[in-house]
């Protein structure tokens, strides 16, 4: 590269190469989940907010689901709510809530609404239609407001529509009813997006249970006047990340609330946008660049730290005057600037000192012993290196040449003669070979670094070499390069490439440990993914049956189909997250002892019916002699129930299911056993893998997640037991067994 500028040209480089670099990540949209993550922070970083006295939020939360029942409710239970806060004279109740379809409870729900005249309901999207309340609901309320949403990448709403095709957004519509009941609020510019001014934690918003508002636990003063909003905030229902609450996530209510609170006091963001992207690039490109181009390397990223720092700084004041600034782009320029501004300065450092040292093979070329070293190495550095060499000794060996030669590079330098006596070097071969100038090499190099027969034949015929050699924990590159002219000696460099070994050396087990990572990722993914889509896939064709139902036994089916698949989807969810837990050794064990003739018979009496129900013969048989047992209860009940259901699913009707505990020398040995079915050895060898079940063995058509035995042997192996299965004139026996351990070995033992 031809370095051919005026004087203040090549400082503008580096920000004309960070502009162009910048502006293509902005392009492609690069930059916007740094964006994100900065929004996040700025936000961490301003702090909290008071949320409006005005507005009291009233939740459905798990308490109020575990006391009045599973969610959603019936439209009566509303109805209570509706006529406390009514009689509390809230000013606007704003029920975050779709009630879409028509049920026997809406004339009952529309009375009282109509008797508040103060109600406003929520209205969703649906696949094809907006999801409208049923016209007798939506005709007795003083309003309705869309609760649509667009998160971004990261979960978060940044923005609402406040006017969604002549439907006002929900929190618009609450604050503008509250604005004609009680006191006038400036009205929002619909046209444009309302950018949400997050408040705080949603654990500061004044709120209520919904079981206590209607048993009238709250008193009236709590909402007399205020804007009361209802909503879901129970666990894992309409979860809504915010820059405070991200785990867990707040609920979308709660960004209802928010665009209410920012209405109320507002307070809504002003992103600055317009000309601005242009006049960032002008001060953090080009204007940045040329002021770093005055100061050394050190200067320089002390600059660059202390601008990004006042940009956060900026932004954050920014922030707490409502206004939104970028933060990526600014601060990507300032690095990227700061980067690329090191590197030019590298290469023209490197270019500089390549013209040097052709001026000075020149201009003292008539005085040099030795001609000017031609380039004969492959490896440019180290033909560098030796160029360098030769000249400081040709100029008087000076020493201050060889302290600058020395400051400057990183690797252990040594130049001798062809008698191996040390003319040069710097400190840090110094060190490592503990010589100084006139140190003879043989006895420091012969044999820890080169063998004797080799030494000699370089200082006889001097010659490249390369040696690699292990000294302690640390791997080092020795090579010996001539000089040009034979009477000039050798150079020695040494190199530490400890790194770089240990790299080496690891590098093929980690490609085989990766590959094999990735075959078993992509395989555990494609069953996971079949085995979670199947439920999804059947709760959806029951949901699209349920829409057309005619009758309500027809729905009660559907409703069934329903249940039965959520149960399917979390059933498989919870093994999933139990063999994680147990095959990252984060499942802590509770050992107790534990009486096995006492707590079998008890744990394992359904058995007897749901066997009986299917024709099957079921029995216990204990071993009278059967010790006091330690083990984790909750891990031994799941290892049997899993091991007899399976014999249940597995075993036809007429054939026998037995269960027998023996006390076997210094071991517990529990044996499930069932007739009329056997497993081949070929699926014996599999039956523990994760989703693997066996062909054609099941008479009962249930089905099932092919996790039960995967999960059983891990929890086996976890309690330091063991398990097998053999399978035989029509017999199949799962075999668990574990060492029978003393109380006064375990930790927290307690009593059955």
């Amino acid at each position: 590269m031809n370095w051919r500028f005026g004087r203040a040209g090549w400082r503008l480089i580096p920000g004309a190469i960070a502009t162009i670099l910048m502006a293509s990540l902005l392009h492609v949209d690069a930059l916007k989940p740094f964006e994100q993550i900065g929004y996040s922070a700025l936000f961490r970083l301003r702090g909290a907010r008071q949320w409006d006295s005005r507005l009291v939020l009233v939740k459905i939360d798990d308490d109020s689901i575990k006391q009045i029942g599973r969610f959603p409710w019936k439209r009566k239970e509303y109805v209570g709510l509706i006529d406390r806060l009514t009689r509390a004279n809230a000013s606007v109740i704003a029920i975050d809530l779709l009630f879409s379809e028509p049920t026997p409870d809406d004339e009952a729900l529309a009375k009282v609404i109509e008797q508040s005249n103060r109600v406003v309901l929520a209205m969703g999207d649906g696949e094809s239609n907006p999801l409208l309340p049923v016209p007798r609901l939506k005709t007795a309320a003083v309003g309705t407001g869309h609760i649509r949403v667009q998160p971004d990448e990261d979960g978060i709403t940044r923005s609402v529509e406040p006017d969604a095709n002549g439907v006002l957004s929900f929190g618009v519509a609450a604050t503008m009813t509250y604005s004609v009941f009680r006191e006038a609020i400036t009205s929002p510019d619909l046209s444009q997006r309302l950018w949400l001014n997050w408040v705080g934690s949603v654990d500061r918003i004044p709120q209520y249970s919904f079981n206590s508002v209607v048993r009238g636990e709250v008193p009236d003063r709590v909402f007399q006047d205020k804007i009361v909003i209802v909503g879901v905030t129970a666990s894992a229902i309409d979860a809504a990340p915010t820059p405070f609450d991200q785990v867990p996530p707040a609920s979308g209510v709660h960004v209802q609330a928010t665009l209410t609170d920012n209405l109320l006091q507002r307070n809504s963001l002003t992103p600055i946008t317009g000309g601005m992207d242009v006049l960032i690039f002008a001060i953090g490109g080009f204007g940045f660049s040329l002021l770093l181009s005055f100061w050394r390397t050190g200067i320089q990223i002390a600059i660059a730290a202390v601008g990004i720092l006042s940009w956060v700084g900026i932004s954050v004041v920014l922030l707490k005057a409502n206004y939104l600034a970028p933060v990526a782009l600014p601060i990507g320029l300032m690095t990227t600037n700061s980067i690329t501004m090191i590197l030019v300065e590298r290469s023209r450092i490197n270019r500089t000192l390549q013209q040097q040292i052709g001026q000075l093979q020149q201009r003292y070329e008539s005085e040099l012993v030795t001609q000017p070293i031609l380039e004969q190495s492959s490896d440019t550095s180290l033909q560098q290196i030796a160029q360098l060499t030769s000249l400081a000794d040709q100029l008087g060996r000076s020493q201050a040449t060889q302290a600058a030669i020395a400051r400057n590079l990183p690797i252990g330098l040594v130049a001798c003669d062809l008698e191996g006596r040390v003319w040069f070097c710097n400190p840090i071969a110094a060190s490592v070979f503990n010589l100084q100038v006139g140190s003879l090499l043989e006895s420091i190099l012969v044999p820890n670094w080169i063998g004797m027969n080799d030494w000699r034949q370089v200082l006889r015929d001097p010659h490249s070499v390369s040696i690699e050699k292990q000294r302690q924990e640390q791997w080092f590159c020795f090579q010996i390069e001539p000089l040009e002219v034979r009477e000039d000696g050798i150079l020695i460099v040494l190199e530490d490439i400890t790194l770089r070994k240990a790299i080496e050396l690891d590098l093929d087990d980690q490609i085989n440990e990766l590959h094999q990572l990735s075959e078993l990722k992509d395989e555990f993914l494609s069953t996971v993914s079949h085995e979670l889509r199947t439920p999804l896939t059947n709760m959806k064709m029951a949901i699209q049956l349920l829409k057309i139902a005619k009758t309500d036994t027809q729905k009660e089916y559907y409703l069934r189909i329903l249940d039965n698949e959520c149960n399917r989807e979390s059933d498989l969810v919870n093994t999933l997250l139990d063999l994680q837990r147990l095959e990252s050794g984060r499942q802590a064990f509770e050992m107790t002892a534990i009486s096995l003739h006492r707590w079998l018979p008890e744990l394992l009496e359904p058995f007897d019916q749901r066997t009986e129900s299917r024709q099957q013969s079921f029995s216990i048989v204990l071993d009278p002699s059967l010790p006091l047992f330690y083990s984790d209860r909750a891990a031994l009940e799941r290892i049997l129930v899993e091991l007899l259901n399976n014999a249940c699913k597995y075993t036809p009707p007429n054939e026998q299911i037995v269960l027998s505990v023996d006390a076997v020398g210094d071991q517990i040995e529990f044996n499930v056993k069932n007739s009329g079915v056997e497993i081949s050895e070929e699926a014996r060898s599999r039956i523990f893998e994760r989703f693997y079940r066996v062909p054609n063995a099941d008479p009962w058509r249930q089905g099932g997640s092919g996790l039960g035995l995967a999960l059983v042997k891990k929890l086996v192996e976890s309690l330091q037991g063991t398990i097998e299965v053999t399978s035989a004139n029509r017999w199949t026996i799962f075999t668990v067994k574990f060492l029978v351990r003393a109380a006064e070995n375990l930790s927290a033992v307690r009593e059955d």
